[in-house]
């Protein structure tokens, strides 16, 4: 092909006589004639510093190469290889049907036992072993509120080979009381998902990432604001955790479809939710809970009333009154963002009418006249309520319900 006074229909000619050798067209020993001139004119503008005209990127020239018939192409693998084109002739490996791509390898075989040095050719076929798609994100997790305003918070992130998991036990007036930085294969961590409690007094519900996160971080700083410091551990779980997000995302409460014109209504019937095992237990605080049994003391031994109807009534009254010095507008923020929390848990477990009326009690407990709300005064009738049936007295505060993580 190097010899100028040999016409291409010669070359065919001579290539048809050997009988080993693929049919090839005039046209494609043009083509060929074209690449090795291309190669010859690339390595003289290289050695001069220049840049060789009309150049074509390596992958193209190798694949015209690997479109030419075998004959062609071993022709101009060699004479790449004559110019030390380790390049070229490891992009023809790559790209090229297994008789050149053979030939190719073999060229640069020889090249490296010269001692010159060879680009190494890039795997044509599937890896052996295919890369492992992502994992499903793993989902973050909150426990139900017990009556203290405590819950378990559950912040997880795809890891490689399991599941980072920062288990946190927060109060929304002491903030982080414990943190824990687990890293759980997710056969572990499945098995972990499925010990959680559903239903009853403390139940389980799914929340967005950025959403468990902010629950954490509110907790710490409502935390500090109240002199409270989270424990060491804290520190650590930080650097799994990363920043909090700027601005609060939207609470999941408020996809719960909550028409305007049912709020109000839905409102009055919050204390309904006592009735339910998730609010069974919320109670006063101990000091607020004993001078109230005080009062029901005094009502109960008291000769103003002339029978148990007038007695119960002013025991009632006394609820409304002591539901009304209770719910400072402090509390009542509190409680309303302890509604909304739970309005969401309700939700996660089909439970949509009581998840409404938590919601709405939420909207309305901030308002000035929250304290006179059926939720604010229930906080105190359940607990009256309790001291009536079967003549029994009002039980004392009981111990958190949350489950702690391991």
């Amino acid at each position: 092909m190097r010899d100028s006074s040999l016409k291409p229909e010669s070359i065919v000619e001579e290539l048809r006589c050997a009988q080993s050798a693929q049919p090839c067209t005039p046209e494609q020993v043009v083509r060929a004639r074209e690449i090795l001139g291309h190669v010859a004119a690339e390595e003289t503008a290289t050695s001069a510093g220049l840049e060789p005209e009309g150049s074509a990127s390596v992958a193209q020239v190798a694949k015209e190469v690997a479109g030419l018939p075998e004959s062609l192409a071993f022709a101009l693998v060699h004479a790449a290889s004559e110019r030390h084109k380790s390049h070229l002739l490891a992009e023809i490996a790559a790209v090229a049907p297994k008789p050149v791509a053979k030939e190719a390898k073999r060229e640069l075989q020889r090249l490296k036992q010269k001692g010159i040095q060879v680009e190494e050719v890039r795997s044509r076929a599937e890896p052996v072993m295919k890369p492992v798609p992502e994992a499903e994100a793993p989902p973050c997790l909150v426990s139900s509120i017990d009556a203290y305003g405590e819950r378990a918070i559950w912040w997880t992130r795809a890891s490689k080979g399991g599941v980072e998991v920062v288990q946190a036990v927060v109060s929304d007036v002491k903030g982080v009381l414990g943190v824990d930085a687990l890293s759980l294969p997710r056969r572990s961590f499945r098995e972990f998902l499925r010990r959680l409690p559903r239903g009853g007094m403390v139940t389980t519900a799914a929340v967005p990432k950025d959403w468990a996160r902010h629950l954490i971080a509110a907790a710490e700083e409502e935390g500090v604001r109240n002199g409270f410091s989270p424990p060491p551990a804290y520190v650590e779980a930080l650097r799994i955790l990363g920043p909090a997000p700027l601005t609060p995302p939207r609470p999941p409460a408020e996809e719960i479809d909550l028409p305007a014109d049912q709020e109000a209504a839905l409102a009055q019937t919050g204390g309904s939710l006592y009735g339910d095992p998730l609010f069974a237990a919320w109670i006063p605080e101990e000091e607020d809970l004993r001078a109230f049994a005080l009062k029901l003391d005094e009502i109960a031994v008291s000769r103003l009333y002339l029978d148990d109807g007038q007695k119960r009534q002013a025991m009632y009254a006394a609820a409304e009154d002591a539901a009304a010095t209770y719910f400072t507008p402090q509390r009542r923020t509190r409680y309303a963002r302890r509604l909304s929390e739970m309005a969401h848990v309700l939700r996660s477990e089909r439970r949509m009418e009581l998840a409404r009326v938590a919601l709405a009690v939420s909207r309305v407990l901030p308002g000035d006249d929250g304290a006179r709300n059926a939720f604010a005064r229930g906080l105190f009738v359940h607990a009256l309520e309790q001291r009536f049936a079967r003549g029994r007295e009002a039980p004392p505060p009981a111990s958190s319900a949350l489950v702690r993580p391991p």
